[in-house]
């Protein structure tokens, strides 16, 4: 009798636990497919941490008044439809929908300790520098002590140390500081005000999902081949930034999205760098058996098997990342956007060439770039395939329509 009330209680147990995990998947399902529920439930903290800050005076800049005030102009606060890594919500403004992020954490210290054990923190115009060096260094470019101090002072009171301390993580963050210093270039989200270390972005309209298995059973060929070469338009224009071009080192297709007045922009510029900064980078000298060692993400470096070092600068460019990890993808589960579509033996021979370009068309040092002009062909190649596609298009719709008026005829 004992043992059968033992059992009993054990199924009952078994049962209650097995009810809680349902009800736990349930509520993280809705919230995850109700953006709404999902910001209340997952984001909310987020933007009451930063004005609780602010509160304290801790943090400042345009975005904490316009967030935290109670007459705030945005509402419709809802979770990412994706890159959650790097977007803690989105929300509207007078219609327009912003993505606000948060600076990754950085032990990069501002301070230093005097010998009384107090911890010191630069004078504004020493801060000035420092922001100002740290941009040389990093992205070759080199501001006016103005444009510096329109960047720093406009958003920092007077030597207050904590505010100083989140705008420096801001600037050692690569994805603001991006968005920041190539505004006028409109290759990334536009920043549009900050909070201590958050920062607003202007929203983007995602072209294509991420890629599934479906793909291969939907007809959007014409679709997926205008995407790849509007991409293909902006790695053009990566190659042509001043002072000089940019390098990415991670390329998703679901994270190109457009502008409300359909500009193509890259949702996140964490892993995108200025040539200059990545070559030092990926060559630095560190300890290496094998080139996986020395690569970046995608970015590929070089070891040397003599001095077993990384001493080589990037062997890839952004075009091989395009056609390997765009254009092919990464297998069956995972098609780029060529994936499925019947392609001339010409096209398919570029595409092959762009991944492996023989010696012929690499770029010099760089034995896995493939040449500009080897770009070009590629792009002039789907193209045309494009224009057969809407021409076959256009065909298959006028013997559909004939078909079915011959129907109707008959009918008739």
């Amino acid at each position: 009798m004992l043992t059968a009330l033992r059992r009993k209680i054990r199924l009952g147990m078994q049962r209650t636990v097995l009810i809680a995990v349902l009800l736990a998947v349930g509520v993280f399902s809705y919230a995850f497919l109700n953006l709404s529920f999902c910001f209340k439930l997952m984001s909310h903290r987020s933007l009451t941490h930063m004005c609780q800050k602010y509160e304290h005076h801790e943090f400042s800049g345009s975005l904490c008044e316009e967030l935290c005030s109670s007459q705030t102009a945005f509402d419709n606060f809802q979770c990412p439809l994706n890159d959650m890594k790097t977007i803690l919500f989105t929300a509207e403004k007078n219609g327009d929908m912003l993505a606000v992020k948060l600076a990754k954490h950085n032990d990069d210290d501002l301070s230093w300790t005097n010998s009384k054990g107090e911890a010191i923190y630069p004078k504004i115009e020493e801060f000035h520098e420092i922001v100002k060096l740290h941009i040389i260094l990093a992205y070759n470019v080199t501001l006016d002590d103005n444009m510096i101090r329109a960047l720093v002072n406009q958003e920092i009171a007077d030597n207050n140390a904590q505010q100083m301390v989140s705008f420096w993580r801001l600037f050692k963050d690569n994805n603001y500081m991006m968005g920041k210093l190539f505004d006028e270039d409109s290759v990334f989200p536009a920043v549009l005000g900050s909070c201590g270390p958050y920062y607003a972005t202007e929203g983007l309209e995602i072209v294509q999902a991420n890629p599934s298995i479906i793909q291969y059973l939907s007809s959007n060929r014409q679709q997926r081949l205008k995407h790849a070469l509007s991409i293909m338009e902006y790695i053009f224009r990566l190659e042509e930034m001043k002072p000089e071009p940019l390098r990415m080192c991670k390329m998703q297709v679901n994270r190109f999205g457009l502008t409300p007045d359909r500009r193509l922009k890259y949702q996140s510029a964490e892993h995108v760098y200025v040539e200059s900064y990545l070559d030092k980078r990926i060559s630095n000298g560190v300890k290496c058996h094998t080139n996986l060692d020395c690569s970046f993400h995608s970015c590929r470096g070089l070891c040397d098997a003599e001095r077993q070092a990384c001493t080589h600068i990037q062997q890839n460019n952004n075009f091989q990342i395009f056609c390997e990890h765009v254009l092919l993808g990464s297998g069956t589960f995972q098609p780029g956007l060529l994936s499925g579509i019947r392609l001339p033996r010409s096209l398919q021979k570029l595409v092959k060439m762009c991944v492996q370009p023989p010696k012929e068309h690499q770029v010099p040092e760089r034995r896995q770039a493939p040449s500009l002009q080897l770009a070009l062909r590629l792009y002039n190649e789907l193209k045309q395939l494009l224009q057969a596609v809407i021409t076959a298009s256009g065909s298959d719709s006028e013997v559909e329509s004939q078909s079915s008026r011959h129907r109707q005829q008959g009918g008739a």
